[in-house]
């Protein structure tokens, strides 16, 4: 399919999704997160908030900032995202 198949005279919808997907449709997007704080690595490495991704723990429901390829939750210890 081209992009002038569409009926929209060449433009296209896009669908966007909040991340993580509430899992209902009241889920208010403008309360604060859960800051589920950083990880002893970052600490110790001395990163700076620019430095650090956050990553989402499921169980916590919360995020937690990091080095880049930190995997384990520092609140409950989740690896699963």
């Amino acid at each position: 399919m081209s992009d002038n198949d569409d009926d929209n005279n060449g433009r296209q919808d896009r669908v966007l999704y909040q991340f993580p997907i509430p899992p209902d449709e009241e889920a208010d997007q403008n309360l604060p997160f859960v800051d589920l704080g950083i990880t002893p690595l970052a600490k110790q490495l001395g990163l700076t908030s620019e430095q650090m991704n956050g990553h989402w723990c499921s169980r916590c429901q919360g995020i937690w900032f990091g080095y880049t390829l930190e995997a384990e939750c520092p609140v409950c210890g989740n690896r699963h995202g």
